[in-house]
Order: structure tokens, then sequence, then C-alpha cells
């Protein structure tokens, strides 16, 4: 039962992901940067998340030193260079391909697994890796040559996808134990007060933010950021950060269909044949 849940929070949480992108670039056209738009979002997903875990059972925000450091250490390290490095990835390059740079993190987390935890890989997990990868290969349609991306925005987005592994690892080892809306909250506060820090949020009082900018900022903060990465932690604690990460990949067809629907970003045969190669390396999960 809890394998099943940890398969389903994860799909659902990689859905969400994937529409991330049409909301950050909606919001870019407001004005905002990078900063500016998770500044803004972490406020109203802290908010709700610390009013949500206190109706829900107050209990649950009560943690040790040792766990609120290391949600400090997940806030400000991971989910904070992460984020920002995501977002601003968005700035050069296309939905899919944002996406594409920043799900090269189950390799990375594969590769820790393996080579630090010693822990002995299924052939059958080890091809719906190798699945997932080419899947990612073929829905950007690189074997085709045919598209010129930002070097500055691929260097971005491998970066952010460095720091997405270190999430999941750390999670998995630090606070298997910690309730996943506690993780995500403590965290995301954390992340909040380190964004404040580098740059404090004067524009909020000069009423430089949009009506639409606000709309897609709500929509990031619930749709794309307490939903999908509270699920993210539940996920990992159930069935491990290795297929998780993995799973995780089915933001990059979702993002191509996203980017499709709404940007009309092309998508063409090949692009399509990767994202059911990915859809089939989530299948070769199941226990």
């Amino acid at each position: 039962m809890k394998n099943t849940k940890g398969y389903i929070y994860s799909i659902i949480g990689a859905i969400l992901f994937g529409t991330a992108g049409l909301f950050i670039k909606s919001a870019y056209e407001t004005g905002l940067s990078a900063v500016s738009l998770l500044t803004v979002q972490y406020i109203f997903a802290v908010i709700l998340m610390f009013i949500v875990a206190f109706i829900k059972n107050k209990e649950t925000l009560k943690v040790s030193k040792k766990q609120l450091k290391d949600l400090a250490v997940l806030g400000i390290i991971g989910n904070t260079f992460m984020t920002v490095f995501y977002y601003m990835a968005f700035e050069y390059l296309p939905m899919a391909m944002v996406t594409m740079l920043l799900y090269t993190y189950p390799i990375m987390v594969f590769i820790y697994t393996t080579v630090f935890n010693k822990r002995k890989v299924k052939p059958r997990k080890l091809m719906a890796l190798l699945l997932a990868f080419t899947g990612c290969i073929l829905t950007l349609n690189l074997l085709g040559g045919k598209l010129s991306y930002s070097y500055k925005g691929i260097i971005i987005g491998l970066l952010s996808a460095v720091f997405y592994a270190f999430m999941n690892i750390f999670a998995e080892k630090k606070l298997s134990n910690v309730e996943p809306l506690t993780i995500n909250a403590y965290s995301t506060l954390f992340s909040l007060i380190s964004l404040c820090i580098y740059s404090f949020p004067t524009f909020l009082f000069r009423g430089e933010i949009h009506v639409n900018g606000l709309i897609n900022i709500l929509c990031l903060a619930f749709f794309c950021e307490i939903i999908p990465l509270t699920l993210l932690y539940a996920a990992i604690s159930y069935i491990g950060a290795l297929k998780v990460s993995i799973i995780s990949n089915l933001e990059i067809p979702t993002s191509m269909i996203v980017g499709f629907l709404f940007l009309q970003e092309k998508v063409s045969i090949i692009q399509i044949i990767g994202a059911m190669c990915i859809i089939y390396a989530v299948y070769l999960l199941r226990d």
C-alpha cells in the first residue's frame, strides 16, 4: 500500500511540476525577475503551509534542533539554488528543454546511490533509468541537431539538476522521519529567508506587481510548490529517492504538452516517441 502511494504521489507531483514553466514564463512577461518571483511565491507558500499544518496537526511542526538544522540545509542549499537556477533557465530556453535538463538529476541520484550507498541495482531499474534518459534525448529532439540553445541556459539548467539531486538524497538520508508537509514548510521558510537576505523585496512596497503576476505566483505557490513538493517528500519516504527521481521524468512529456498547447512550442514525432519512452520507463519501476 505504501509503495502504491509512493508511485501515485510521484506521478501527480511530476505532472504538477510540469506545468510550472507556463506560469513562470507568464510571470516574466509582467516584468518580474527569477528572485522576485520566487520571493513572493515563497511568502504565499510558507503562510499557506504553516496554516494547513497547524490546523491539521500542530504537533507535526515541532522539530528537534538537529532536524531544524537539516531543514535549514535542505532549504538554503537545496531548495533555494535549485529553484533559482530552474526559474532562471526559463529566461533562455523553451519549457521542455529546461525540464529535460532538470531531469538529468536521476542519473546523479543513481550514481550516488550505487557508488556511495553501495546499493545493488536490479537490471530492470537500470533499464528504466537508461530508457528514461533516452526518452529525454528524443523528447528534446537533440539527435536532429536542428535546435540551437543558449549555453548559459544549459549550464544554469544543469545546475538546477545538481541541487535537485541533492534535495532528494538529503531528504531521504536525513529527514525520512519528518512529516512531508513539515519538511516543505520549514525548507521553504529557510529558502525565503535566504532570498530576502540576498535581495530584500522592496518592490513589494512599491506596488510593482501586476494582477496577472500575482495570479501566476499564486498558481506557482499552490500547484507547483506546496502540493508537488509535499508529495515528493512523501513519495521519497515510501519508495526512495532513486525511484522517485525516475518517475519524476514524467514532468518532461507534461511540459512538452503544456508548451505545445499554451505556448505554441513545436512537437515532432520523435519527441512524442521520447515521451512514450519516459512513460514506459515509469511502468518498468513497478514492484
